[in-house]
């Protein structure tokens, strides 16, 4: 080969590497932007497992209903209960009552009017009205709580909990 053609080839193959590079780069970026709007827009991840396509779920374990709030327990196939990891489908039976607790209620398991109601197999619900748990603006927490006694975490991936100085990790939900 000639000087001239090996200088072309070197010149090309330098060209196709910056191109590649480039490719590369630009590829890089648009994943980190795309990851970034899940970051922070979590009502489009939630919003991907909906089974009601008006339905939008701001966070995890409830449903903003515009003037209500439905509480939703079941959906995950795990939970953890005292720290110990449960799969639901196989203790489903021994759930026999499903609350809400929360800084509304004074955490208490055994008010009347937070306890849900099962309405498909693994899953329970509940309807409150927004003025009933605080007032428009207001972050409120809460738990689930099985059979008035076990007190649910919230799972890794729910985006919406706070964990206090106390050391509780509760669910939260913004009137």
């Amino acid at each position: 080969m000639t000087k001239n053609k090996l200088f072309n080839t070197y010149l090309l193959l330098k060209l196709k590497l910056s191109i590649q590079n480039t490719i590369f780069k630009l590829g890089i970026s648009l994943l980190a932007i795309i990851q970034l709007c899940f970051l922070f827009k979590p009502e489009l991840q939630a919003q991907a497992n909906l089974s009601k396509p008006n339905q939008i779920i701001k966070g995890f374990g409830y449903s903003d209903k515009g003037d209500s709030v439905e509480f939703i327990f079941g959906q995950q196939k795990k939970i953890i209960v005292s720290g110990v990891e449960v799969l639901l489908e196989k203790r489903i039976n021994e759930i026999n009552q499903v609350n809400v607790a929360g800084d509304f209620n004074g955490w208490n398991p055994d008010v009347a009017k937070f306890r849900m109601k099962k309405v498909d197999g693994n899953l329970f619900t509940l309807t409150v009205s927004k003025s009933a748990i605080g007032e428009k603006g207001e972050l409120r927490q809460f738990k689930f709580v099985l059979n008035q006694k076990y007190r649910v975490e919230p799972p890794q991936e729910a985006q919406n909990k706070f964990t206090g100085k106390d050391g509780n990790t509760n669910l939260t939900l913004k009137l």
